[in-house]
């Protein structure tokens, strides 16, 4: 679905290349990649970041930093396309608290060794905010663009099931680290229904697109 979401991003690449959203291919690509390359170091002990055998199938420093990227993109997104200047305030000052989390929480828990939960979670309620205030905008300004036709409707759909749904289950794995049990296989298969759900979306978005979003 990975590869699917990024083929169509480049293929309806012309409806939108002169918008905020010019860059999604390269940001889905990146998804892509960080993905495979979480798979290899967690796999193949050659692909290691780390030099020290206990942590030799540690990826979470790549993770780390493409939530960092990814959240980022996506306020600057919201926060162009939302049109009342007081929530882009908030998006703003959001994306302020998100980095000082981050680097609070850098402090707290290992940057290249371990999960940034509390970043994570924060950079998530900001992001669904964002969602809902463009969600909200969309229903009761736009007079344009049909559902069907809008892009970042799809997107900020995706976004929102996504991490509605993936947050809790974030905070459930942290907690099972740190009493050193393991989760019910169910909060995997929540996971990957989520992820699924999401990425039909941003395709549903990419295949009824038309141009329209201002640059």
């Amino acid at each position: 679905m990975y590869v699917a979401t990024l083929g169509l991003a480049l293929f309806k690449y012309p409806k939108y290349f002169d918008s905020k959203l010019k860059y999604l291919p390269i940001i889905f690509f990146y998804t892509l990649l960080n993905e495979f390359l979480g798979s290899l170091i967690n796999n193949y002990e050659e692909f290691s970041l780390i030099s020290t055998d206990t942590y030799h199938n540690y990826n979470w420093l790549i993770y780390n930093i493409y939530m960092l990227v990814f959240y980022l993109y996506f306020y600057f997104i919201f926060r162009f396309y939302i049109e009342d200047s007081k929530h882009k305030q908030n998006i703003k000052y959001g994306a302020y608290f998100f980095l000082t989390v981050c680097l609070i929480n850098s402090f707290i828990d290992d940057f290249s060794k371990v999960a940034q939960v509390y970043s994570y979670v924060i950079g998530g309620l900001i992001l669904i905010y964002c969602t809902i205030l463009y969600l909200k905008q969309f229903f009761s300004i736009n007079k344009i663009f049909s559902t069907k036709e809008n892009l970042l409707f799809w997107l900020s759909n995706g976004l929102l099931i996504f991490y509605a749904g993936y947050l809790p289950i974030k905070v459930i794995r942290y907690i099972h680290v740190i009493q050193g049990t393991t989760p019910s296989i169910i909060v995997k298969r929540v996971h990957l229904t989520l992820l699924i759900i999401s990425y039909l979306l941003f395709i549903i978005g990419f295949l009824r697109m038309k141009r329209g979003l201002r640059k």
